[in-house]
């Protein structure tokens, strides 16, 4: 018995990598996987073209008033994929912004003088809440190149920056972002829990699974590398979701370590599920039922925490898509940092931990083969 259990210890990781590879061709060839991939990259390319069609803009606007005939003013109309409108007052900038401006720049009397005698003069900038995530983004990155371009000596101004038509009630989520997480959430359950599943109740009803252990490889190989294909193929299809919905904004490595150690924990309840269901249909069954209340979080990301009712909040506090939910709204935002999200995170890493420990005790308690 020793002497069967020393030879299948060395070489581990290559038999490993090589179950992964083989899982990832027999994913791309099934016509169920690839339509549990395709419907959220569907989705999101058809509500693309819906919004295109309800005649959705894509411009962004930038109003600006010039008190004092800057020189730097007439630079900004230069800016690529940016319209700048030059308005006559403070007032039109305030109502450019409530229309469809993303932002508004109110350049004061001197500012260029005041530039180059070093003095570093206040420009007060608005940016309009409302707007897209992607456009406050883009107006931010041309606002700071062309301040530079002004001189040596830094700062070339002091920006006060001012926020308009902020989200009443506490609102955590522009529609915009809203989808975003509507997309993630339902590929990351589609995808991960549900494929990983299937693989796995797969290879006992196929009968493949005696002569695969019958080979070299150990039941741990085997769901190692059945993990690694359908995290592999989940990363994937969160970085399409995330570039077809406008999703690649904000603090995108808080949105990237948040989507990994979510799919963690769906890997755990994939397991579980795996390894509990006796057949195809019970597994799809009981996979549809969790993926469902899983995506609830996400639901309710339009409205405010304080809305919502205690038992509902304690409810939802179960389930590690509320904690990526919350996650997402920062991040996407740019308003994440590392001290402000690592107590979600770290609950990730609980419910990863603790569900991975539900699949080792299934293993003990009754070995699958």
């Amino acid at each position: 018995m020793s002497e069967t259990v020393a030879a299948r210890q060395p070489g581990r990781w290559p038999l490993r990598w090589a179950v992964a590879r083989q899982e990832m061709v027999n994913i791309a060839r099934h016509p169920y996987y690839l339509v549990s991939f395709g419907i959220p990259i569907f989705m999101s390319l058809a509500f693309a073209l819906f919004v295109a069609a309800l005649g959705d803009t894509d411009e962004l606007i930038v109003a600006v008033y010039d008190a004092g005939g800057s020189d730097w003013a007439a630079t900004l109309t230069e800016w690529e994929d940016v319209t700048v409108r030059m308005v006559e007052s403070e007032t039109a900038v305030q109502v450019a912004l409530t229309d469809n401006a993303t932002a508004g720049i109110l350049i004061p009397a001197g500012f260029d003088t005041a530039v180059a005698a070093g003095q570093s003069p206040e420009l007060v900038v608005y940016v309009n809440q409302e707007a897209r995530n992607d456009h406050i983004a883009i107006f931010t990155r041309r606002l700071s190149d062309a301040l530079w371009t002004m001189g040596e000596t830094p700062p070339p101004a002091m920006i006060s920056w001012q926020e308009t038509n902020v989200r009443a009630g506490g609102l955590a989520f522009s529609v915009e972002e809203y989808i975003v997480v509507i997309f993630v959430i339902l590929g990351i359950c589609m995808t991960t829990m549900g494929i990983l599943a299937q693989i796995i109740v797969e290879k006992r009803e196929t009968g493949s699974l005696p002569a695969l252990l019958a080979s070299p490889l150990t039941f741990g190989d085997l769901l190692w590398g059945q993990n690694t294909a359908v995290f592999l193929y989940t990363m994937l299809l969160s970085v399409v979701l995330l570039a077809i919905n406008g999703g690649l904004v904000g603090n995108v490595a808080v949105t990237a370590v948040s989507i990994i150690l979510t799919t963690f924990a769906l890997l755990g309840l994939g397991l579980l599920f795996g390894l509990w269901s006796q057949s195809k249909n019970q597994c799809n069954a009981y996979t549809g039922v969790l993926g469902i209340v899983l995506v609830i979080p996400s639901w309710f990301a339009l409205v405010p925490p304080d809305n919502l009712s205690l038992p509902l909040t304690a409810v939802l506090r179960l389930l590690p898509t509320t904690y990526l939910v919350e996650l997402l709204n920062q991040s996407l935002n740019g308003t994440a940092t590392w001290a402000t999200v690592w107590v979600n995170l770290l609950v990730l890493c609980l419910f990863t931990a603790v569900l991975f420990g539900l699949v080792r005790w299934r293993l003990q308690r009754q070995p699958v083969w």
